[in-house]
């Protein structure tokens, strides 16, 4: 009988494991290959990803989750990249309604986008604070237009 179990226990971590990868892949093709204009819109849950997911050279994209604490996207245990979400070189870009958990660097990296607003994004390093936490959890950096509402920070190291 332990034998059983112990199988079918592996059996379905893998099955997660998988899951999770299939998710990473999924949402990470969603931000390259969004066409200009279009939202990508993320499920409830909570979703643990490896690596940064990245967009690059979008324009009028919406990133929208079902609630702050609703669609949760964890970087715990991250091994590529160094951003939770980094979006660069766009222009009116949204993001909301969605949480980011503990990437090894900065949560939200914005560069270079003209037109982003952060509405209703929580971002945080769970656990007790510590200085190996990410920097910043919204980080706009050489953004022009940038609106920031109803939005939370938790244990940046910063």
């Amino acid at each position: 009988m332990k034998k059983s179990l112990s199988f079918l226990s592996l059996l379905l971590l893998s099955s997660a494991v998988f899951a999770q990868k299939d998710v990473q892949k999924r949402i990470q093709t969603q931000f390259i290959m969004a066409e200009n204009g279009s939202t990508i819109t993320l499920d409830e849950g909570s979703f643990t990803f490896t690596g940064s997911l990245s967009m690059e050279g979008k324009k009028n994209i919406i990133i929208k989750g079902k609630g702050k604490d609703k669609t949760i996207l964890s970087f715990k245990g991250q091994t590529d990249g160094a951003e939770g979400i980094r979006i660069s070189n766009g222009e009116n870009i949204t993001l909301e309604d969605l949480t980011v958990q503990d990437s090894k660097g900065d949560a939200v990296k914005t560069m270079n986008v003209i037109g982003i607003t952060f509405r209703n994004v929580k971002t945080e390093w769970t656990g007790e604070p510590k200085a190996e936490n990410g920097s910043y959890g919204l980080y706009p950096v050489q953004c022009e237009k940038v609106l920031i509402e109803g939005c939370e920070a938790i244990g940046a190291s910063d």
